[in-house]
């Protein structure tokens, strides 16, 4: 089930899911040796994902991941270009961008390019030329509504941000409310540093501080906020990682820890106390809290079979 490559962590993972039970008590979702099999393999699958953009660091990214109108095209390599510049705020915009829309599976990132492009027919909108003059990007969204709606023309979001608008005040409004977090304090770096003066430098802390601070962008509800930290995190335009799996507010990865801790995607158990527990498994796993959030979700999916999810 998994490939050689990680055949170590393979056994390593199911060894520390037995020691976990053998300090815990049974996990009931996992009593079934298959079932036990594909969360590993979903584990493993998404520290892959991870790796993959962690490994972007060391390799040259092509400056035509920046322009909207290439077919490389790519939000976040461009983000980590923009970062290598020093131009961190249009870095952290460009991550927005690409955190928001996401790449569909098969239409891969052609509504953040042509949103983010004027569809071809205008300025691209930076950072620093949305603030200029939000309200022409917001006309530039009127006037390609009837594009917007049709998804042949205008591609679609991802999966994880499926279920999001593109009318165009709707896109219009997640926009504004996004350019307003990110620059009331003077821009994210600065943000950050005030985070770092009054709580500390821990990445946990400065995560969770941002997580909160976010509660206002239109839209982003609590796994776009995930989705876009952890993003920004693996990119490494903060120091930041998540300390908890932020369990309120979840669908998937709720049901998935439902399932794991009472054989159950419906049972009734509370949001945050399934937090802390799935927070102290990864004690055990060391996978880290965004691995074990994206493995439980997509394992309650087909806890009996493995399936690859992207997109």
């Amino acid at each position: 089930m998994s490939s050689p490559i990680h055949r170590d962590r393979h056994q390593e993972l199911l060894n520390s899911l037995s020691h976990y039970e053998a300090a815990h008590g049974p996990l009931p979702g996992i009593a079934d040796p298959v079932w036990r099999e594909t969360l590993v393999a979903q584990i493993i699958s998404s520290l892959r994902r991870i790796e993959f953009i962690r490994s972007l660091h060391n390799k040259k990214i092509d400056g035509r991941r920046l322009d909207p109108a290439s077919p490389l095209f790519d939000p976040l390599q461009g983000s980590l270009l923009l970062s290598r510049k020093g131009e961190a705020d249009e870095a952290i915009w460009l991550a927005f961008v690409g955190t928001h829309f996401g790449k569909h599976l098969i239409d891969g990132w052609k509504l953040p390019a042509l949103v983010f492009g004027s569809f071809g027919n205008g300025p691209v909108w930076t950072a620093a030329r949305y603030g200029a003059d939000p309200k022409q990007f917001e006309d530039m969204l009127d006037a390609k509504g009837a594009c917007l709606i049709d998804p042949r023309q205008s591609g679609r979001f991802s999966n994880h941000r499926q279920y999001q608008s593109k009318k165009p005040v709707v896109i219009a409004r997640v926009f504004r409310s996004f350019y307003d977090w990110q620059f009331e304090n003077g821009g994210f770096d600065a943000r950050v540093r005030q985070i770092h003066q009054k709580l500390g430098q821990q990445p946990t802390q400065t995560f969770d501080a941002l997580y909160r601070s976010m509660k206002d962008v239109y839209g982003f509800g609590r796994l776009g906020i995930f989705d876009f930290l952890t993003m920004i995190g693996k990119l490494g335009l903060a120091p930041i990682e998540p300390g908890s799996v932020y369990l309120p507010g979840a669908t998937g990865p709720l049901s998935g820890a439902k399932l794991l801790f009472h054989g159950d995607r419906k049972f009734r158990a509370g949001a945050k106390t399934l937090g802390n527990r799935v927070d102290g498994l990864d004690s055990y796993l060391r996978v880290g809290k965004q691995v074990l959030e994206d493995s439980l979700c997509n394992w309650q999916k087909s806890p009996d079979r493995y399936v690859y999810f992207k997109g």
